[in-house]
């Protein structure tokens, strides 16, 4: 347990939640708790609470570090808890892009220890990363994409210094993606083709012309917008952005082609209705740019979604589900960085 606040969901006494809630002291009579959510860098938890009165929540989210030490380093390592709580802390409240409320965001100096209690966006769930998103899923989350998009913090980004993480975390990755790759080509060998295992190579080989790039816009970008990281509602309307870990100050196009990229299980789906997605996003956008620069840097970030995948697949905990989502999240952009040339950009 950190000396500020609770790190597992065991370590929850009702009096932190009280203080939190504001609520008089001996008010909440009990609280209950049970997982939630498929995260493989942190832990999350729903909260049931019994108040015997005050109009407070009856749910709540906790998310805690991960009970996994190698997750818990290679959050530390990549800044990830550090970027959450920082945008819940320092944007959420003031950005019309829909993620849920926070009740009380902290982190320690370690960067190991954090707590996030968020509103409970239920009855909305989770996207399914291995069966893919509808045509509504992805329209509706683009749509919030481009409102994070058009988000200009007061005193600008400078003074948001967890926003800042990005490039430090694309230097680690110049090392690591070249030492890693052939760890990861052998992992996937059963689940992924040669074709796409061959040109993860040659983005690897690549990589230091892939981020030298200069980007022509900057703004907030999710830099994780994939189906796992979204709720909707029964209908296919989003209801929430959540697991704002990797939340930095980057290209808004590579949220764009990470989401479009890694959503569609049919390539032929992504294929015919990508370029009307792009417009359509930049339509929503404030001061967007035009279609034609944007899309060159679509086509640059296609391979945002794979560039992800290999990633984290080598720094988190293995699991079945784990390797299974990752093969999709590298098999999709992959090909929509085939089918763009992306290659050639490079």
């Amino acid at each position: 347990m950190s000396e500020r606040f609770p790190v597992r969901p065991e370590e929850f006494a009702p009096s932190f939640i009280e203080q939190v809630f504001d609520a008089p002291v001996g008010s909440l009579k009990s609280l209950t708790h049970e997982p939630v959510g498929t995260g493989q860098v942190c832990d999350s938890y729903r909260f049931t609470c019994n108040w015997a009165e005050g109009d407070h929540p009856a749910t709540f989210i906790a998310k805690c570090p991960s009970a996994d030490p190698a997750s818990r380093g290679a959050a530390a390592i990549f800044h990830l808890y550090d970027m959450e709580v920082g945008y819940y802390r320092d944007v959420a409240a003031n950005c019309t892009a829909l993620s849920p409320a926070s009740y009380h965001a902290d982190i320690a100096e370690n960067e190991q220890e954090f707590v996030l209690l968020l509103e409970d966006m239920a009855p909305a769930s989770q996207g399914d990363q291995l069966a893919g998103a509808s045509l509504r899923q992805v329209e509706t989350t683009l749509a919030e994409a481009a409102a994070l998009h058009s988000f200009q913090p007061d005193g600008g980004f400078d003074r948001l210094t967890w926003l800042h993480h990005g490039q430090a975390n694309v230097d680690f990755l110049r090392n690591t993606l070249a030492n890693g790759y052939p760890t990861f080509r052998e992992r996937f060998s059963a689940l992924l083709s040669p074709d796409i295992l061959d040109l993860g190579q040659q983005l690897v080989d690549r990589f230091n012309a892939y981020v030298a790039h200069e980007p022509l816009e900057l703004a907030i970008t999710h830099g994780d917008m994939r189906l796992d990281n979204i709720l909707f509602h029964d209908d296919g309307h989003i209801a929430a952005l959540v697991d704002w870990q990797t939340c930095s100050l980057g290209h808004p196009a590579n949220d764009v082609a990470y989401l479009i990229g890694t959503s569609f299980a049919d390539p032929s789906v992504r294929r015919q209705q990508e370029e009307r997605l792009v417009r359509d996003y930049l339509s929503h956008r404030a001061n967007a740019p035009d279609f034609e620069p944007f899309w060159i840097a679509y086509r640059r970030h296609a391979f945002s979604g794979f560039i992800m995948a290999i990633n984290a697949s080598l720094h988190v905990e293995q699991t079945d589900r784990g390797d299974r989502m990752f093969a999709a999240m590298a098999e999709r952009p992959a090909q929509m960085a085939i089918d763009l040339d992306s290659l050639s950009l490079l």
